[in-house]
């Protein structure tokens, strides 16, 4: 099959110039799927998720998203 899905846990990092201080670093935790067609990446989409646990508009921001690619990767067969 030439089209894939793939999910990878993964944290982002953003560096914030404080208002009144020195610049702070903030990491959000989240998870990436790709989309990859013949070995090159198609789309990209990350979602941040909660970070002491994944909420419930998490959950289903993320089973939206494999959802809608799922169907990308079943139109090719």
């Amino acid at each position: 099959m030439s089209r894939q899905v793939q999910l990878r846990w993964e944290s982002r990092t953003v560096v914030v110039d404080g208002p009144r201080g020195p610049a702070e670093t903030v990491v959000y935790p989240g998870i990436t799927l790709t989309r990859p067609r013949h070995g090159h990446v198609v789309d990209e989409l990350w979602l941040p998720v909660g970070e002491a646990a994944p909420t419930v508009a998490d959950d289903e921001a993320l089973i939206a998203a494999m959802r809608d690619a799922w169907r990308w990767s079943a139109s090719a067969a």
